[in-house]
């Protein structure tokens, strides 16, 4: 899901051309929801196309997903993507799960080739309608408020693919060297049954974090032996949720978490993919949260934060919600 502030559709055309800026690059083999709240653009949810002998395999993350956008929004588009055949019966099966949960599906459209056809009994669109994304106010309207999407969602995960080569080396001996720090100040804690982190190592991790956020904030990038140390600290369940507490949502700390998780050796790399995907998740882009919280679980499968924001996203709940319910706090 993704955020897309004030934007509203008033066109076919308009239509056709928010998708990609909603979801955050430009879908394949997909069904896409667009939710609306009264004529403003709530949110978008993008769903794998199945193929027909998958189609039963729907019915109920549609119905799930359906009672999650009807608590959302009162109507909603739904855009296809992929061959006629797989878009039509995937339309319908999601139009009725929509309709019982009480959402008016007001327009259900097919794209492919630079063009769209209306599945909803419109005969001029039954032979398909060039659409110009020039001709549509969407497209100048989501640049200036930031949204800008990629070309498809595989470009979308090469922004977090973990380093290699050289580059990899330095990081795999400057994270030793940071995690055998981290090891002799927790080693000099006197109980050995403390459930917390020493407080002179949370100190030390919070600096680092808030260090990392006004580098950020400068437009700088960290260092190795910053982004090592960093990685290491994190793993200090205080020092992570400290980083995930404060954290804004912001462009600049959605930069450094992108940074920082495709640095972070495969060992540290949960923590920080983490808070990568709060920060787009606080900040409406959904796709990278999900991309994030699949890289976390795949450093980590039983990183319990990664499995907490997943279960939030696929039960709907608004990035407002979670930082309520979670912090104690809200985001404007």
């Amino acid at each position: 899901m993704a955020a897309p502030g004030q934007l509203s559709i008033t066109t076919h055309n308009d239509l056709v051309v928010v998708v990609p800026y909603l979801v955050g690059f430009t879908p394949t083999d997909s069904l896409v929801v667009v939710v609306l709240d009264g004529r403003q653009v709530r949110f978008a949810a993008r769903l794998d196309l199945p193929h027909l002998s998958e189609l039963s395999e729907l019915a109920v993350p549609a119905a799930q997903g359906a009672t999650m956008i009807a608590r959302h929004g009162s109507a909603a588009y739904l855009v296809g993507y992929g061959p006629a055949d797989r878009v039509a019966p995937a339309a319908t099966l999601l139009t009725t799960a929509l309709t019982t949960a009480g959402v008016d599906v007001l327009e259900v459209l097919r794209i492919g080739d630079g063009r769209y056809w209306c599945l909803c009994g419109d005969t001029g669109c039954a032979d398909g309608v060039a659409y110009d994304p020039a001709a549509s106010r969407i497209a100048a309207e989501a640049v200036y408020r930031g949204l800008a999407p990629l070309p498809d969602r595989t470009t979308l995960e090469s922004l977090i693919t973990p380093i290699s080569g050289a580059e990899r080396d330095r990081m795999r001996a400057t994270t030793t060297t940071a995690l055998h720090r981290l090891t002799d100040m927790l080693a000099t804690e006197t109980s050995a049954t403390a459930r917390t982190a020493p407080e002179h190592v949370v100190r030390a991790g919070i600096a680092a974090v808030q260090q990392a956020y006004e580098s950020a904030a400068r437009g700088e990038t960290l260092p190795d032996d910053d982004v090592a140390w960093l990685t290491a600290v994190l793993m200090v369940p205080e020092i992570r949720d400290h980083a995930w507490i404060t954290g804004d949502g912001s462009d600049a700390q959605r930069r450094l978490w992108i940074d920082v998780t495709r640095r972070a050796m495969p060992a540290t790399s949960a923590a920080p993919a983490c808070l990568l995907a709060i920060t787009a998740y606080l900040a409406g882009d959904g796709a990278m949260a999900n991309i994030a919280v699949n890289r976390a679980l795949h450093a980590n499968p039983d990183y319990h934060l990664a499995h907490l924001l997943g279960h939030a996203m696929q039960a709907g709940v608004s990035p407002q919600q979670w930082r309520a319910a979670t912090t104690g706090t809200t985001t404007e």
